[in-house]
């Protein structure tokens, strides 16, 4: 069933390995909806305690007015978020960007799937599993068709857009990246091969389970430093996450390393598979990212991979969609829908949300037919 999807993040060794070891506290969910005796849809979940202290900085309070209750009490809410935590229901992958929460037998309309979402949560909620008390349901990056179904089925859900996800569609006539180069703009090939010739004394490696073994203390500090600099993340990863991708996935999980000498000073990581390629997280040593040009020579290297691996297209996840942009990369907008279970709460919860504002930025425009 998960063949026909097409998606690798919903295969069984890849969730495997999310569930070897789970960031703390996390737990997995899966219901199977069947049709007499035939299963027509597979649903995901993650259960987890996350902190809220941090939506401060995704909320525009600007928007609600200066003499509003959300504003004066902006200070004190904060405070006292610092230490909240709450058990969270999430439909879909805290730790990927996109669609991989379910796969749907074709048959299944979005009225249909809208209402098996709707009674899977109810059912995980329900059934307790965890044995923590489920405070809140988040339902995660879903197509404007299903956030329009899932609010006739439950109005209590807040909808709610945040960056959408950066994907680069593969041209059928690029072979390498050097086709893709042949497609920029002289001002963009300028650009990239100014960044190739900075980071052209480094060695990039192919990190096989030894390699990531190694020199896992320095990839999780590596990755440390890429996370602080979010604006907002609910969940991190377990030190073991990248062994246990590769020890689960193999092939199908790269991770590249960037030395200078012996000196791991980057990595970038992916997902391939079914025919797409999935950006997976980065780790930078920021003393050299801007003179050796690393986090744009890793996303030309995730390009230049994904057409190597035969893909159609590559998921470059969110944040950073500025310059993801110059390499070629089109936004895909997702939603995401949030409810608190007291519906008391879920009454002041859906004052925030609704502030939830993006940052803007500039899309940038490399192909010569876009010049």
């Amino acid at each position: 069933m998960v063949q026909k999807s097409g998606n690798m993040l919903l295969s069984a060794p890849y969730l495997a390995a999310l569930e070897q070891h789970p960031y703390q506290g996390m737990c997995f969910h899966y219901v199977i909806a069947y049709r007499d005796t035939e299963p027509v849809a597979l649903l995901y979940f993650q259960e987890t305690d996350v902190h809220i202290a941090n939506v401060d900085r995704n909320v525009d309070t600007e928007k609600v007015g200066d003499r509003s209750i959300l504003s004066r009490a902006k200070g004190l809410v904060m405070k006292g978020l610092e230490s909240v935590r709450l058990r969270l229901l999430v439909h879909g992958n805290l730790l990927q960007s996109g669609d991989h929460a379910a796969f749907f037998h074709a048959s299944l309309g979005s009225e249909a799937r809208a209402r098996l979402v709707n009674r899977a949560c109810n059912f995980v909620i329900e059934a307790d599993r965890s044995g923590k008390k489920i405070r809140g349901l988040l339902v995660k990056d879903i197509t404007p068709d299903m956030q329009d179904e899932l609010q006739k089925v439950d109005a209590e859900l807040t909808p709610f857009e945040v960056q959408p996800n950066m994907e680069v569609q593969i041209r059928p006539h690029w072979q390498s990246f050097d086709d893709v180069l042949n497609d920029y703009s002289s001002k963009y090939r300028v650009r990239a091969n100014a960044a190739t010739k900075k980071a052209a004394h480094l060695e990039v490696r192919m990190m096989d389970e030894a390699d990531i073994l190694r020199h896992n203390d320095r990839i999780m500090q590596l990755f440390k430093n890429v996370e602080s600099q979010s604006d907002f993340h609910m969940v991190s990863i377990h030190p073991s996450y990248f062994l246990d991708m590769k020890a689960a996935l193999d092939s199908h999980f790269v991770m590249r390393g960037y030395f200078l000498g012996d000196e791991l000073i980057g990595f970038c990581s992916y997902v391939s598979g079914m025919g797409h390629n999935y950006a997976g997280f980065v780790g930078i040593d920021y003393a050299y990212n801007r003179d050796c040009c690393l986090y744009q020579n890793m996303l030309y290297r995730l390009l230049g991979d994904a057409i190597k691996d035969g893909a159609t297209s590559v998921d470059l996840a969110r944040t950073a969609m500025e310059i993801k942009s110059t390499i070629g990369a089109e936004p895909v907008g997702y939603r995401l829908m949030v409810k608190h279970l007291n519906g008391v709460t879920n009454s002041v919860v859906r004052q925030f949300i609704r502030n939830i504002r993006s940052k803007e930025w500039e899309q940038r425009r490399p192909f010569k037919e876009q010049a």
